[in-house]
């Protein structure tokens, strides 16, 4: 019986490891995201072309969102 409980105890202590690595992954790479939207910004800006700013502006505002509902969910995860 006690080889059981181990086992398990083992098994449950791996899931909690893994699933609160994945949640970092995710927001990891949310962050990597904002950071290419934000050179895609500068370079934009670079060329000159206000178009292409506008636009990639806007894909920064929506990936710096993705980003903090990212963290906010693994807040919440953390917390549960």
């Amino acid at each position: 019986m006690k080889s059981k409980q181990f086992i398990l105890a083992v098994g449950f202590a791996f899931l909690s490891a893994t699933s609160l690595m994945s949640c970092d992954s995710k927001k990891e790479n949310k962050a990597e995201e904002v950071q290419d939207q934000k050179e895609d910004v500068i370079e934009a800006q670079n060329e000159g072309d206000t178009a292409k700013v506008m636009e990639e502006q806007s894909e920064l505002d929506s990936a710096r969102k993705d980003y903090r509902e990212a963290v906010r969910d693994s807040v919440k995860s953390a917390n549960n």
